[in-house]
C-alpha cells in the first residue's frame, strides 16, 4: 500500500476478528516503525511493551474505561514515556502515528486509548513510577471492511498559505 493510501484510509478500529492468527514479526515490524520515528535530538525518550498474553489485556481492559474493546485485541502496546524528557510526549505521539500507519499497512486496526487507570496499569505492567503511560494501544484484524474514505473536511477550510486566511491557489 502506498503511505498516501494508508494515511488517507487509517481509521480506528474497535472490533477485532479474533479468529486471525498474527504472528511476532508483525508485531516486531509495527514496533520497529515507532522505533524508527524521528525524535527531538535523537533523544527516543520511549519504551513499547507488546502484550499478547489475553489475561493481561482482559485486565488492561478492565482498568480502561474508554477501552474495553483491548480484551478482543490481538495484542496491545503500552507507550511509555519519560517525564524528564520535555519533548517525549510529542515524540511518542509520532511514534504512534508510524505504527498506527504500518499496522494499516500489514491489515490491522487499531485505535488510541486515553481513559487508562495509568497506576494501576503501570503496576500490571511492573513500569517504574517515575514514567509515564502515554497510551494503549489494542491492535488487530478489523471485523468491517474499513476500504473507502474518510470523512474530512475540505483542504480548503483547513489549509492555508503564509497567513492565516490566505487560500491555496
Amino acid at each position: 500500500m502506498e503511505t498516501s493510501e494508508a494515511i488517507s484510509r487509517a481509521m480506528t478500529v474497535r472490533e477485532y476478528d479474533r479468529s486471525k492468527s498474527l504472528d511476532k514479526s508483525s508485531i516486531r515490524k509495527i514496533i520497529d516503525a515507532g522505533r524508527m520515528t524521528a525524535s527531538a535530538r535523537n533523544m527516543q525518550a520511549w519504551s513499547f511493551i507488546a502484550i499478547t498474553d489475553r489475561d493481561l489485556l482482559g485486565k488492561i481492559a478492565d482498568l480502561s474505561p474508554s477501552g474495553r474493546h483491548i480484551s478482543n485485541a490481538a495484542f496491545a502496546i503500552a507507550v511509555v514515556t519519560d517525564p524528564q524528557n520535555r519533548w517525549s510526549e510529542i515524540d511518542s505521539t509520532r511514534a504512534v502515528q508510524s505504527m498506527t500507519i504500518e499496522a494499516w499497512d500489514l491489515g490491522l486496526g487499531n485505535s488510541w486509548v486515553g481513559s487508562i487507570d495509568r497506576d494501576k496499569v503501570k503496576d500490571l505492567l511492573k513500569i517504574p513510577r517515575n514514567l509515564n503511560i502515554l497510551t494503549i494501544l489494542p491492535f488487530g484484524f478489523p471485523t468491517k471492511n474499513y476500504k473507502g474514505k474518510k470523512s474530512r473536511k475540505p483542504f480548503d477550510d483547513v489549509a492555508y498559505l503564509n497567513q492565516f486566511g490566505i487560500k491555496f491557489n
